[in-house]
């Protein structure tokens, strides 16, 4: 039990009672990690289409981002990863909180590389700062929404008096 709620409450508010918001917090971020790997596999997948399928071998590009082998690989893991997050909460807090220290590192390397224009392997561009920033965006959000109580803490509601 969380330190503020240990002992006695006080007399002002013995009629509230504490309410996880785990519960339905979970399963909402099952549906939002389960649509992250969703577009990250297609998106993937989509990048390994367009290398097999290019004669060139280069790939497609998506919104200016070069979708090498490398990095629809990575793609591709990333939704594999999100989809077994689907699975347990404990996963699910390690991959969104792994992933979005991880996509803040890309995001820089990502940028140093754009600048000196030197795309590397995982076709590190100006556009591809956007990818990387999504991901980010989408992983501390689900990090956030699997972690309710520990983030914002639990919720009060009243008691129900049957006297009333």
């Amino acid at each position: 039990m969380a330190r503020d709620t240990r002992g006695p409450l006080p007399p002002e508010t013995d009629d509230l009672r504490r309410v996880s918001l785990n519960p339905p917090h979970w399963r909402q971020a099952r549906r939002l990690l389960a649509a992250g790997a969703v577009l990250t596999s297609l998106l993937g997948v989509a990048g390994l289409i367009g290398v097999m399928v290019d004669d060139r071998h280069e790939g497609w590009r998506v919104l200016g981002v070069p979708l090498t082998v490398s990095l629809s690989v990575v793609l591709l893991l990333i939704g594999c990863a999100a989809a077994l997050a689907c699975t347990r909460r404990q996963a699910a807090k390690i991959f969104t909180l792994t992933m979005s220290a991880a996509t803040v590192a890309v995001m820089i390397i990502c940028g140093v590389a754009a600048v000196h224009h030197d795309p590397g392997p995982l076709g590190f561009t100006a556009p591809a700062i956007l990818l990387w920033t999504a991901l980010f965006c989408w992983s501390i959000a689900s990090a956030m929404w699997v972690m309710p109580d520990q983030i914002q803490g639990p919720d009060w509601v009243s008691r129900r008096r049957s006297d009333r």
